[in-house]
């Protein structure tokens, strides 16, 4: 007599990736590392790049707002250094010890019966130091950063720019008149004068995020993604992907779900680990009906 194969019964489960942000996201934004690491910006941009420490704050925020992160701002309007440099001046002096191991986090992570991935836009050296004083370093496959997004943006960067496929201007290093002023664009724009444009590849792009999951052979239709930003939750969502808030828990546009908490994905998402329950399920019934068979 022959049988169906009970594991061809469990029903597929919804998704088959968890994308996950890192900082603020995996930690909570009281950790205070935000804070730090926007001071950080505003002295290398200070003392490495000779800019006005009057002027640094609001350029700093509207080179955010308007780049996803303030480094690619400072590429767009002509500011010419090393990635390295910048990476290691700003997350190097980081208060790490801040961050202390999450078993509970790492417990849920490891729980999870689904492909797990970091998607950053922090270097390389600063993910993996979060992620080691989280005692998370081997709950995810991977991850995707700023060396992923922007692999021929090493040293050299005005001799590389047009690689990216994202044009601008080249960038200048004299004369403070020769670069974009941004802080003039915004108090007094002038009609048809766009801003320029990064040759860094970053979230909320949505060609950063599709190049992600190009990167990561991710279906975006059968994929999660975390991220304490709305701003880059709302590109996700763009491009297909599942949304999660993380950090509040009022649900905005582009965010299927919200989550006060990473650690509340558990109570708000237990579909993630539905399909397995429902597998294992249907691997007892079938061993019951296979073995009720063979004694009957």
């Amino acid at each position: 007599m022959e049988f169906e194969d009970p594991y061809r019964q469990a029903q597929r489960p919804k998704y088959d990736c968890l994308l996950f942000d890192l900082d603020d996201t995996l930690y909570p934004l009281s950790s205070g590392l935000a804070i730090e690491c926007r001071n950080n910006i505003q002295d290398y941009m200070v003392q490495k790049l000779g800019i006005e420490e009057s002027k640094a704050s609001d350029m700093c925020n509207l080179l955010y707002k308007n780049y996803g992160t303030t480094m690619a701002g400072l590429r767009a309007i002509g500011y010419d250094f090393d990635y390295d440099d910048y990476h290691s001046f700003v997350h190097g002096r980081l208060p790490y010890e801040k961050l202390k191991p999450d078993p509970v986090l790492r417990s849920l992570l490891l729980s999870l019966p689904i492909r797990k991935v970091i998607f950053t836009n922090a270097d390389k050296i600063h993910a993996a130091k979060v992620l080691s004083r989280l005692g998370l370093e081997d709950c995810f496959e991977g991850i995707i950063c700023f060396e992923t997004l922007n692999p021929t943006h090493k040293n050299a960067v005005s001799d590389d720019e047009d690689d990216s496929g994202f044009g601008g201007s080249k960038p200048t290093t004299t004369g403070s008149d020769q670069y974009f002023d941004i802080i003039g664009h915004f108090s007094q724009p002038s009609a048809g004068l766009e801003l320029p444009n990064t040759p860094v590849v970053c979230k909320p792009s949505e060609i950063a995020i599709e190049r992600a999951l190009k990167i990561g052979n991710i279906n975006p239709q059968r994929t999660m993604f975390f991220d304490d930003s709305v701003r880059n939750i709302q590109s996700g969502k763009r491009v297909g992907l599942h949304t999660v808030l993380v950090g509040t828990s009022y649900r905005t546009k582009g965010s299927d779900f919200a989550l006060e908490s990473i650690h509340n994905i558990r109570e708000a998402l237990p579909e993630l680990w539905e399909a397995e329950e429902k597998s294992e399920k249907v691997r007892y019934s079938g061993k019951v009906a296979i073995e009720t068979s063979v004694t009957a």
